[in-house]
Order: structure tokens, then C-alpha cells, then sequence
């Protein structure tokens, strides 16, 4: 049985480096997704980019996004 996966446009919350982080899901992979995060937490997190690649048993969905 297959969990529950983020769609293009979810929210989503994860943990990196001790932090809570909130982003937004841009594009969907096999075992991944690749999140939009705030420039705040990419301050917070010494990234070069506002993207990163979250494992789909590491974010929990906190905004899903409505299908019609």
C-alpha cells in the first residue's frame, strides 16, 4: 500500500538541520520531491538556491491542494 504523496503545489513540512521547514512542492519524482522553501529558511539552512529535494517519507502534506 502506497502512502499518501504531495502533488505539484502542496505544502509541505520537513526537518533539516535541527529546523522545522515549510515549502512548496514544484515537481514530483519516483521517490522524491523537489520544494520551493523561503528565502528566510534558505538563509537559515546556507543553501545557494531556494529548491531542495525532500524524500517522500521525510515531509509530512500541512496544505494540500484541491483537485476538481
Amino acid at each position: 500500500m502506497q502512502k499518501n504523496r504531495a502533488k505539484i503545489g502542496d505544502r509541505i513540512s520537513f526537518q533539516r538541520k535541527d529546523l522545522t521547514i515549510e515549502g512548496e512542492v514544484e515537481i514530483v519524482r519516483d521517490n522524491s520531491v523537489i520544494v520551493r522553501i523561503s528565502d528566510h529558511a534558505n538563509e537559515k539552512l546556507e543553501y545557494e538556491t531556494t529548491k531542495t529535494v525532500v524524500r517522500h517519507s521525510k515531509y509530512v502534506i500541512i496544505n494540500p491542494t484541491i483537485s476538481a
